[in-house]
């Protein structure tokens, strides 16, 4: 307690220095607390994001993915190995209450000299809209008897950027240059994230087989899946993949993955971007840490009287190294502190200013504080160490 009260004493004469000193500390530990903290918002849009897809979901994609390769290059160069037939043989098993492709469309969607910003052009069938439900603010859906039919309908942004005010209903708009009349507007909550609402409100769904036609391809890049409510979907992914591998010859060219299966792909993207970034950022706290044992060795050579006056009255040598220890150990964590401030700071501005969403929590503003009490003791040892084993006849002697 001795050795406690004597290095705070000592912190609250010398103010400037211990600032000056925790600086280091200050960046290291606002840094992690924003990378952690975005990683954290990010984490949870995407679990938001995914879960809104619907409930009981399987999802198909092309390509193989494992967890040795969580990356599939199928899912970024447009090519896919999935085909209508595919639907078919899946629709067939038992415990698959409705399926539902999606086709990707690159380009944009147009109307005289105005254009849809971020379109995000979808084929797909009727069944979609009863796997996601969707709120329609005008029209109507497809049917199956339209999956012929140019028809289209626009997500709320398209809708405002192509027709301002107007009524869309009925009148025609260009998706790639193809012409497709508006029969909906769907009324998508829009929330500022860094998905938006997971894109749908800048969706346009056409029917899958017209939407085919105009852009003169068959390509399909997602089949959805949704299981009956009595059935878990993990309980048919084995059934899934038999079939479909049946379907493609003996060839498993594809990857069937739950919701869940889809989110630890995910996680294992941003665990390791996140790992990496804390790993460069965590240098920041070791220059803070090598500035603390500067600080604090210089100020063993300024107290060396000190020392050796509190040696004669009685203090032990663990004494004096706890208390310089424990010096150390406060500047770090007062460093520590102001970091803490300065990075919740940071993420309440990138909250406001831009779509993302860190998340500030209590067990990443403790983890902080954790590796500045470590960063501290480890670099403070030194210094402790060498101002316990000052001989107190030479230290009075200094000058």
């Amino acid at each position: 307690m001795k050795s406690f009260q004597a290095a705070l004493e000592s912190l609250w004469l010398t103010p400037r220095r211990t600032l000056l000193s925790g600086l280091g500390m200050m960046v290291g530990v606002a840094a992690i607390v924003v990378l952690v903290s975005l990683a954290k918002g990010v984490r949870q849009e995407v679990v938001a994001q995914v879960e809104s897809l619907g409930v009981n979901l399987v999802i198909v994609l092309p390509g193989r993915i494992s967890p040795e390769n969580p990356f599939n290059p199928m899912s970024f160069i447009g090519l896919s190995t999935l085909r209508e037939s595919d639907m078919e043989v899946v629709r067939s098993l038992v415990g698959v209450r409705r399926v539902a492709p999606i086709m990707f469309v690159a380009g944009g969607a147009s109307r005289g000299e105005r254009w849809a910003d971020a379109a995000l052009i979808l084929g797909t069938t009727p069944e979609w809209f009863q796997m996601r439900p969707h709120q329609l603010a005008r029209g109507r859906f497809f049917t199956r008897a339209e999956m012929e039919q140019p028809v289209c309908i626009l997500g709320p942004k398209p809708a405002e950027q192509l027709f301002g005010d107007e009524n869309p209903l009925g009148k025609w708009v260009r998706l790639n240059g193809k012409p497709f009349r508006v029969i909906g507007v769907t009324a998508e909550s829009y929330t500022r994230s860094l998905f938006g609402s997971g894109g749908f409100e800048y969706a346009i769904y056409a029917p899958l087989t017209a939407l085919q036609k105009a852009m003169g391809s068959n390509q399909i890049h997602r089949i959805l899946i949704q299981t009956a409510p009595d059935v878990e979907p993990t309980a048919l992914v084995a059934r899934i993949r038999d079939a479909l591998r049946t379907n493609h010859g003996g060839s498993e060219d594809f990857s069937v993955l739950t919701q869940e299966d889809l989110l630890s792909r995910l996680f294992l993207l941003l665990q390791i971007v996140s790992v990496a970034l804390t790993g460069i950022t965590s240098i920041a706290l070791i220059v803070g840490g090598i500035g603390v044992m500067n600080v604090m060795l210089m100020s063993v050579t300024e107290r060396v009287r000190e020392i050796g006056i509190r040696k004669t009255v009685g203090a032990r040598e663990r004494d004096i190294f706890w208390q310089f220890l424990l010096e150390a150990t406060m500047i770090a964590l007062v460093g520590g502190l102001l970091g803490v401030g300065v990075g919740w700071l940071a993420c309440v501005i990138l909250d406001r200013a831009t779509v993302l969403n860190p998340l500030v929590t209590w067990d990443t503003i403790v983890l902080a504080l954790g590796v500045c009490g470590v960063v501290g003791i480890i670099f403070g040892t030194l210094p402790a160490y060498r101002a316990a084993r000052k001989d107190p006849v030479e230290a009075l002697r200094y000058e």
